[in-house]
């Protein structure tokens, strides 16, 4: 090899190094990373290298019946006749933060739990949250792709832990929206509150192998499909945080001459991590009375151990530092959760204040509510930065963390 061509690789390697450049009076950084995105001092200025995945539209919906948190908690601390066990209840309601949720179905209704005066089976939750899911991730997904040619959508990642039944939704989506016949269809069941986070991991794969096409992640829970009668004081802690909800993201891939437009999330990494020991954390399974998912009291300590070393194994593989990022999109599962990971990663309760905003509305909408999360911090205005750095992370059975490391261009 000549000395010019030696000379040229170790200028090309300088040129993806850590470095701040001051070019004309302004300072740009270039990053190192696989793949390797230049950002630079100036939204317009954001260059996306080839074949990088991009979240180009959000959509989210939620179901028309509203239900304020202080009514259910009256509801369900009437199911007790001891009043200690009343005063229980309020309080595990009330620490929940949440103070309003969304439902298909009225959970309080006694004729959830028998139809035609037989007691409910997972045939008719399933029939029930098939009628109630096709139209709202109808309507959510012809949001998501509006703009979007039909043609170029490649694959449909369809999530869900609330209804298992094929053909389901995915297909009805297909039908209804008119989308090719050729699409290649995902469905991801019973990935818990992270299976958006295991979606959208998929898609950007997808993407990569097949820049030329696009991919959508569409998660519908329906919780309230699920609800069964109240038998003791645990069934309290699932009526007082699962809500319903839908999202969808729409995930192409960037070549190195576009520009990121405002509001795109580039995705940087994704990652997981199945954390040892953990079985007993989140469990969740089929009855033959429906779909129920159990949360082990001991998920709080599994999260505070956790999540620390696995965020800084990714930004140490992405040549980041923790004060490097200024957006954490946490799954918004309950206050515990969302306490004990920023208290894993030393960071005050208020730096996953977009995660606080969409539990405190919404509740716990289990995989689609960081859809919810990184919606709102999409549309956020620049204050003092352009372009933002997150981390956005959720919880599945196992216990295993799925998360993304990404990029948002300010609005």
């Amino acid at each position: 090899m000549s000395g010019c061509r030696v000379l040229a690789l170790r200028r090309l390697e300088d040129a993806f190094s850590i470095a701040r450049v001051r070019k004309n009076g302004s300072m740009s950084i270039v990053l190192d990373q696989a793949p390797r995105i230049h950002r630079a001092a100036h939204a317009r200025e954001y260059a996306i290298p080839p074949a990088v995945p991009v979240i180009e539209a959000i959509a989210t919906g939620t179901p028309g019946l509203v239900l304020d948190q202080a009514v259910a908690a009256e509801w369900m601390a009437g199911q007790f006749t001891d009043p200690a066990r009343q005063a229980q209840v309020r309080r595990i309601f009330r620490k929940t933060m949440i103070g309003s949720r969304r439902f298909a179905v009225d959970p309080l209704d006694p004729r959830i739990h028998a139809p035609n005066g037989e007691p409910a089976t997972i045939q008719d939750r399933m029939r029930l949250f098939y009628r109630h899911a096709v139209p709202l991730a109808v309507d959510v997904a012809r949001r998501a792709l509006d703009g979007t040619d039909p043609a170029d959508l490649g694959l449909l990642v369809f999530a869900t832990s609330t209804g298992v039944i094929a053909p389901g939704v995915d297909v009805a989506v297909v039908d209804n929206l008119g989308l090719p016949r050729s699409v290649a269809r995902l469905v991801v069941n019973f990935m818990g509150c992270a299976a958006a986070m295991n979606g959208i991991r998929a898609a950007s794969d997808f993407v990569r192998a097949n820049p030329g096409k696009k991919a959508m992640v569409l998660c519908i829970e329906l919780n309230s499909v699920h609800a069964v009668p109240v038998r003791d004081i645990g069934d309290a802690v699932t009526h007082s945080l699962f809500g319903d909800g839908c999202g969808a993201v729409v995930i192409g891939a960037k070549r190195g001459t576009e520009r990121a437009e405002p509001g795109m999330i580039v995705l940087r990494d994704t990652f997981t991590h199945l954390f040892e020991a953990t079985e007993d954390g989140i469990a969740v399974g089929v009855n033959h009375d429906g779909i129920t998912c159990e949360l082990s009291e001991n998920v709080p300590r599994y999260i505070y151990n956790g999540v620390a070393p696995v965020v800084a194994d990714v930004l140490r593989r992405n040549r980041l530092r923790q004060q490097d990022i200024d957006v954490w999109a946490i799954h918004p599962g309950g206050p515990k959760i969302l306490l004990e990971s920023a208290r894993s990663l030393g960071l005050p309760p208020e730096a996953a204040s977009a995660s606080w905003k969409v539990l405190g509305r919404y509740g716990n909408m289990s995989s689609v509510s960081l859809i919810f999360v990184l919606e709102r911090i999409a549309g956020e205005t620049a204050v003092n930065k352009p372009i933002s750095t997150g981390v956005a992370f959720s919880f599945a059975p196992g216990v295993t963390i799925e998360g993304l490391l990404f990029d948002v261009v300010r609005r």
